[in-house]
């Protein structure tokens, strides 16, 4: 059963997206206040400033489209990349501990950051960010995940930590 499939919310991007409006603003009024300049320089500077911005806008916004969760009964897999590509799942016997976090202006969104622990060794701690309801979803993985170890007949031993 899949419990979600998709991509994290274009919301987890909001604070890097006011920064750069910010930056924006900034060089646009440092550009009109040194309009009287004799140079062109300022001009330019700010063209080329809007066209980074823009690049890293872009560049941020494709990441974020171009990342695909699956989380379903038996595992959680995550695609993510550009140019390559990477592909990363854990086990649902192996998850320990999952934990939401949310920000205030994550909750007016609705969205919010799933950190998850497991026992894998190559990638013990996954954080996903951007995530709807998460809440729901957390409580769903701790049911999951204990489901699936009774399911293995896996029982948790905690020694110190893992």
């Amino acid at each position: 059963m899949v419990e979600f499939q998709g991509s994290p919310s274009w919301a987890v991007n909001l604070p890097f997206y006011l920064k750069c409006a910010l930056a924006l603003i900034v060089g646009s009024v440092v550009v009109w206040e040194s309009a009287a300049w004799p140079t062109l320089i300022p001009f330019f500077l700010l063209i080329a400033g809007t066209v980074g911005i823009a690049i890293a806008i872009g560049l941020r916004a494709a990441t974020t489209a171009q990342t695909q969760i699956v989380i379903d009964s038996v595992r959680m897999t995550m695609r993510n990349g550009i140019l390559s590509r990477r592909v990363a799942s854990v086990e649902m016997y192996r998850v320990q501990n999952v934990e939401c976090v949310s920000s205030w202006w994550e909750r007016l969104m609705g969205v919010g950051t799933l950190v998850v622990e497991s026992s894998d060794v190559n990638q013990p701690r996954w954080t996903l960010r951007g995530m709807p309801d998460v809440e729901v979803l957390r409580e769903w993985m701790n049911l999951a995940a204990i489901a699936r170890r009774d399911a293995k007949g896996i029982r948790e031993v905690n020694i110190g930590r893992v």
